[in-house]
């Protein structure tokens, strides 16, 4: 009875591992991370930047190293060019950056109203 199971054992690896053999021995196996075809085309990482599609995306402020900003997707240092304009400031919110068309402000949050809530309950006496 070991023996037969000892047997039937192996027979179920070898047959797991010739089907796994057939999975990565195939090269058209898709990568489930990659956008779809036809998304990205392979000159828009290269085009300049246009002053209204610049998102900023983070900040990074660290002690000893010059400030920088994750600007569209692309890493700028304090100084460096995001198409014609420069990073000129990096605070823990926002950026500024001059070009030929002025200073422009980029913020990592939104611009918020703030108001005062106004209380519907009538105080008690």
């Amino acid at each position: 009875m070991v023996g037969h199971m000892s047997r039937l054992f192996w027979i179920t690896l070898a047959g797991s591992l010739a089907a796994s053999a057939h999975v990565l021995a195939q090269d058209s196996l898709p990568d489930p991370t990659r956008p779809p075809p036809g998304l990205q085309t392979a000159g828009a990482a290269s085009a300049p930047a246009v002053a209204d599609t610049l998102v900023l995306q983070s900040v990074l402020m660290n002690a000893g190293r010059a400030p920088a900003a994750v600007i569209s997707g692309q890493l700028v240092l304090l100084g460096g060019l995001v198409g014609e304009q420069r990073l000129a400031n990096v605070t823990e919110r926002s950026v500024q950056l001059r070009g030929p068309q002025g200073t422009t402000t980029l913020r990592l949050t939104p611009e918020v109203n703030k108001q005062a809530r106004v209380s519907r309950m009538e105080p008690t006496q």
